[in-house]
């Protein structure tokens, strides 16, 4: 019998022996580096030339780098939207990315510009709550950037992006350590109510995001509903709006009417086929959805 391998000779007899695809196998590991992701989510919009100066910035100072727009279409200083969106975004980048988080209505004041560590990637944002979802992951750390020799931070009254954040995140993206950017705070600022608040029987939440459909999100998740509902019936109140039944897809839903569903994020989602739950039911963001057995 014969084996793979050169002449086509197996192991010796009597003697062990591997065999190896040669097709497959690497006897080194490619020394190639990963390229350097770093994302972009911001309230820029894409009508100025904001965004374009920002790229030219991060391609100046990390040459390589490989940049992904999230979105510049965050609401203008929409920081529930845009915590929210960055939460959702953030889960599928491999370790190592950088995000760029701006949105930022304290632009050339002195609140501070952070750097948030956590799961293997790095969050650059100004200290607004932006990060409040990343901020409440477990293992996470945060530092507050500074002056130092790797960094001047010049006086910027209108573009910190650019001029601030945007070199932040190419020294983070070329292998800068955010500990040398700045040192560990404890008391980074949150967007307080983002959570939900679960009695006996009963979960109230709000309204967190809605998206470009008119689909209305809200901060309860199919395990908030495990564990303060169980297996009861259960109805959710919104805007004097009384709704009940999960359906499985969207086209299952009743049309011209609110509906219910648990997202592919594990959310519960009002939404109206073909049409806006924000429009039918008057959505706005933390607008109460009230959630009890029936």
């Amino acid at each position: 019998m014969q084996g793979p391998g050169a002449g086509g000779r197996g192991p010796a007899k009597g003697k062990p022996g591997k065999q190896r695809n040669r097709l497959f196998f690497s006897p080194t590991p490619d020394p190639r580096p990963p390229v350097p992701i770093i994302t972009l989510t911001t309230d820029f919009g894409l009508s100025d030339y904001f965004v374009g100066s920002v790229k030219g910035v991060l391609l100046q100072r990390a040459p390589g780098v490989s940049l992904i727009d999230i979105t510049h279409e965050i609401p203008p200083q929409d920081l529930i939207t845009a915590a929210f969106v960055l939460k959702e975004a953030s889960l599928y980048f491999p370790k190592g990315t950088v995000h760029l988080a701006v949105v930022d209505p304290g632009v050339g004041t002195d609140r501070r510009k952070i750097i948030a560590a956590e799961g293997g990637q790095r969050y650059v944002a100004p200290d607004n709550g932006i990060l409040t979802y990343i901020l409440q992951r477990k293992g996470g750390r945060v530092y507050a950037v500074g002056e130092t020799p790797l960094l001047s931070l010049e006086k910027s009254p209108t573009f910190a992006g650019r001029d601030h954040f945007a070199p932040i995140a190419a020294l983070l993206a070329t292998g800068t350590p955010p500990e040398a950017l700045g040192a560990e705070i404890k008391d980074p600022v949150v967007i307080e109510g983002l959570w939900p608040k679960r009695g006996e029987g009963e979960i109230v939440g709000k309204i967190v995001y809605i998206d470009r459909f008119g689909n209305a999100i809200a901060n309860v998740t199919e395990a908030d509903l495990k564990g303060s509902i169980g297996g009861s019936e259960w109805a959710l109140a919104v805007k004097g709006v009384r709704l009940s039944g999960l359906k499985k897809n969207y086209a299952e839903g009743k049309k011209g009417a609110a509906n219910l569903i648990v997202n592919s994020s594990g959310h519960l989602e009002i939404f109206v086929p073909g049409g806006s739950a924000r429009d039918l039911l008057g959505l706005r963001l933390l607008d109460e959805a009230m959630i009890e057995k029936i």
